[in-house]
């Protein structure tokens, strides 16, 4: 019985001993172990990573720092007054189990020497556990608590027992060695973590001394802010009037904004419509400037192929008019050989007519009177006289008909060769008339001689001059076979000169063919060229009219453009007027909203109660900024369609100049035309008075040969008339 009461009252004992550290308990330290932990890694963290980021950066973290600090050392102090509770709690179980024993066991205290009590190994394991906990405060001696006899008939179920107490007991000595060695770490960390926190206040102490004069310039500059907000408050509500007031000005600008775009897009569509029949006109007149640049290459062809007919018909007529005046050189050649020919027969049936005269004279004289010899001679000196004066004229025609003929064989020797043959046989016969009257005047000379001498020895002899009489009757008679034979030459001659004038006739009726296909070319050719001239004139006013309507044209297109830019340029110095003074005010808007920024930055910074307010204020001013900014982007847009329009138009201007150069270029072209062919029309012209003078001076040609034809013709029917008489 009394073993039981004693397991009872050891049970009672363990069980008041394992109410002070129950499982919850246990859980709350081993939470409480942990958040520690995390704490300490958390203060190492801080403590490695202060000087590492910014100002701001730095100061949180020193702070939060110092706040872990003081919690673990909360949290430590907690412990350590949960731990002398625990200890007094003990302290104070043990010593009433101790006096409740003493009480019941002062029967039993013989029994009490061979066995130790439980409560004696309760006061050891409690002592041990005060002990390791605080060991200056284990104030507990185990050896002073009473012995608890038992019997040795309950051995072995105190054994049991105690094998329990005992494992009980080394697992709570192994718990409080853990606990101990736990805390001792924590210990070790604590003083580690106090030497760096000392170690880290030393250093920060005048970085603390330089925050905290920080801290008071900031007092200071939150007071100044604080006034200078208010300031700004009241600035804020002028500038927020203004705002207001800008407002209206922008919708009173925007109205007009809108206005002017639509009479921009007014202008747009004039612009368009302007553009298409720009395009449309300019369209037209490259049609029309293709046509008559077509119609003026078709008139360059006409031309090139009239120049080349007219070319070959001048060639043609050239070949034309070159043998004609070849056959008319000819026949003028033939007409003056023959010419010469006659005269010279001429000459020498006048000597021979005047030879036989003065014979029949002397022959007559001599009959009658002896003594008229001396006045035939006489006349025979004058005709002698006469003879070499005709001599000598014949000479000199000889002379000038040689010039002439050197002059016409240059110009005509085709012709000479082919009447070379005829020529020879004329000269052959010329040379023998020339030495025929070479021997007449020698004989002539002789007769003289002997006149003379018969003059100076008439008296001598007449015997002689009856043989003289009788030479000159054979003289005579060798003189009229030679006048016959001169006849019968003449008559040849004359034959010759009716065959001559057959090829004259000939000649004549092919230069009239001649002359009427020279007019019926000419006319041709001009009838021709009047047709071109005329087409031509009536496509240079075609294209002088297409010029004018162009000109005219033009002289619109560019007034009206030029209205239309100096509209353009009044609106664009308007925008520019009121654009400048948008910018203007979104120049102090955006400065007065930069002072704002910073302003709200030191607010942010320095104060937290006006927050919202200036985050609404400057998130308004901030929609106002943005507003004025797509404000700036669509004028700044309208700006560039100005300036796109205005380079669309410097580009149109452009090539109005390039279209004006085209037609500049286009008229000097015609010009040069009109004086091509004003040049060629001369040319012709030209070659019409060549051609007339030509065949005039052809005419003149011919109707010389003819008088002199009909001159020859008529001294021939004389001199026939004379000889039949």
């Amino acid at each position: 019985m009394e073993a039981e009461i004693a397991k009872q009252r050891l049970k009672g004992s363990m069980k008041a001993f394992q109410s002070h550290i129950d499982p919850e308990k246990e859980e709350q330290l081993k939470d409480i172990k942990i958040e520690i932990e995390n704490k300490v890694k958390r203060i190492l963290r801080l403590s490695k990573s202060i000087n590492k980021g910014s100002r701001d950066g730095n100061l949180k973290r020193r702070s939060e720092l110092i706040q872990l600090v003081d919690d673990f050392h909360k949290q430590y102090q907690s412990l350590y007054a949960m731990y002398e509770n625990l200890r007094g709690e003990v302290k104070y179980n043990l010593c009433a189990k101790i006096g409740d024993d003493a009480a019941s066991s002062s029967s039993s205290v013989s029994d009490s020497e061979a066995y130790h009590s439980p409560w004696q190994f309760a006061g050891e394991g409690s002592s041990y556990f005060s002990n390791t906990a605080n060991p200056e405060s284990a104030n507990l001696d185990l050896d002073s608590l009473p012995d608890s006899p038992i019997s040795s008939g309950q051995e072995p179920e105190s054994r049991d027992f105690f094998k329990d107490n005992h494992s009980m007991t080394d697992k709570l000595i192994s718990e409080s060695a853990w606990l101990k060695e736990k805390v001792t770490e924590k210990e070790e960390e604590l003083l580690s973590l106090n030497k760096k926190y000392e170690v880290h206040e030393t250093e920060r102490l005048p970085e603390i001394k330089r925050l905290e004069d920080q801290i008071a310039m900031m007092k200071l500059e939150l007071e100044t802010s604080s006034v200078q907000k208010k300031e700004f408050e009241e600035q804020i509500m002028c500038k927020s009037n203004e705002v207001k007031q800008l407002e209206k000005g922008n919708s009173g600008l925007q109205a007009h904004v809108q206005e002017l775009e639509a009479a921009f897009q007014e202008k747009e569509d004039k612009f368009s419509n302007l553009l298409t029949r720009f395009e449309e006109n300019q369209t037209n007149s490259k049609s029309r400037i293709d046509d008559l640049m077509a119609r003026a290459n078709c008139l360059q062809q006409e031309l090139d192929a009239l120049h080349t007919e007219r070319n070959e018909q001048l060639k043609s007529l050239n070949n034309q008019t070159s043998e004609l005046e070849l056959s008319l050189e000819k026949a003028t050649s033939v007409e003056k050989e023959t010419l010469k020919d006659n005269e010279d027969l001429k000459v020498q049936v006048k000597d021979l007519k005047l030879e036989v005269d003065s014979l029949c004279s002397q022959k007559s004289d001599l009959e009658k009177q002896i003594g008229d010899i001396n006045r035939e001679a006489y006349h025979s000196q004058l005709e002698k006289e006469e003879l070499t004066d005709e001599m000598k004229e014949l000479e000199t025609l000889l002379l000038e008909k040689k010039h002439e003929l050197s002059t016409l064989q240059k110009k005509h020797e085709a012709y000479t060769n082919d009447m070379s043959n005829q020529n020879s046989s004329l000269a052959a016969r010329i040379n023998t008339l020339q030495q025929q009257l070479r021997t007449g005047e020698s004989e002539k000379i002789q007769l003289q001689s002997q006149l003379e001498k018969e003059k100076h020895e008439s008296s001598q002899s007449l015997a002689q001059m009856e043989k003289k009489n009788i030479e000159l009757t054979t003289k005579i008679t060798d003189q009229e076979k030679s006048l016959r034979e001169n006849r019968d030459i003449i008559n040849k001659l004359n034959e010759k000169h009716k065959q001559m004038k057959i090829r004259l006739e000939d000649s004549k009726s092919n230069l009239q063919n001649a002359e009427r296909k020279i007019e019926e070319m000419t006319e041709e050719l001009r009838k021709k060229f009047e047709d071109g001239l005329r087409i031509l004139s009536r496509r240079i006013r075609v294209a002088e009219q297409m010029h004018l309507e162009n000109k005219e044209w033009y002289q619109k297109t560019r007034d009206s453009y030029e209205k239309e830019n100096n509209d353009l340029k009044e609106k664009n110095a308007r925008l520019q007027v009121g654009i400048r003074g948008i910018k203007d005010i979104t120049l102090t808007a955006n400065d007065t909203l930069a002072s704002l920024d910073t302003v709200a930055l030191k607010f942010e910074e320095c104060t937290a109660h006006f927050f919202n307010r200036i985050s609404k204020v400057s998130c308004e001013l901030k929609f106002v900024k943005d507003w004025v900014m797509r404000k700036n982007k669509a004028i700044v847009h309208v700006q560039d369609d100005l300036d796109c329009l205005l380079a669309q138009l410097d580009d149109k201007e452009a090539e109005i100049l390039v279209y004006r150069e085209k037609v500049w270029k286009s008229d000097n072209k015609v010009r040069e035309l009109e004086k091509m062919i004003k040049e060629k029309d001369d040319g012709m012209l030209a070659l019409k008075e060549e051609k007339r003078e030509a065949i005039r001076q052809l005419c003149i040609w011919i109707d010389y040969h003819r008088s002199r034809s009909d001159y020859y013709q008529k001294s021939l029917s004389v001199f026939g008339s004379r000889r039949n008489l």
